[in-house]
């Protein structure tokens, strides 16, 4: 019986880790394409494209060699709507809010397109981190 138990707890796990990389939760490629264009004309001068950087850069890339997967949806969104305070070191580059120039909509393809980056190691795990963390609506 426990090894059933175990098969069937393996199971169920590896259904929800496949749902949420893929599957019925996939983007909308209109909404992906609209954030790519959002972040080709907004974000891309700073925090550059789907390849290189490193996950200690600042600004931070948001690809898969960066560290914006650990966040939740709910608090990247805050991020752009708001921006950050300036950092310590005046040289480091102030985070901008966007909240006047994107509407909600906009934030959600914004972030649609930087997953798209993601492994899908990546995208469970912030997934998850989003699921544990932000307020459902």
């Amino acid at each position: 019986m426990t090894g059933t138990r175990t098969i069937l707890v393996s199971l169920v796990v590896a259904v929800t880790v496949a749902s949420c990389i893929g599957g019925s939760d996939r983007p909308d490629p209109q909404v992906v394409a609209r954030g790519a264009e959002l972040y080709q004309q907004s974000c891309v001068q700073c925090h550059g494209g789907p390849n290189g950087g490193e996950i200690s850069d600042i600004p931070p890339v948001h690809n898969a060699n960066g560290h914006t997967w650990h966040h939740s949806d709910c608090l990247l969104h805050e991020i752009i709507r708001d921006g950050l305070p300036p950092r310590a070191d005046p040289d480091h580059p102030v985070m901008p809010g966007y909240g006047d120039e994107f509407t909600e909509e906009e934030i959600d393809a914004v972030l649609a397109h930087i997953r798209t980056w993601w492994t899908p190691e990546q995208q469970a795990q912030q997934a998850a981190v989003t699921a544990e963390t932000c307020p459902s609506t």
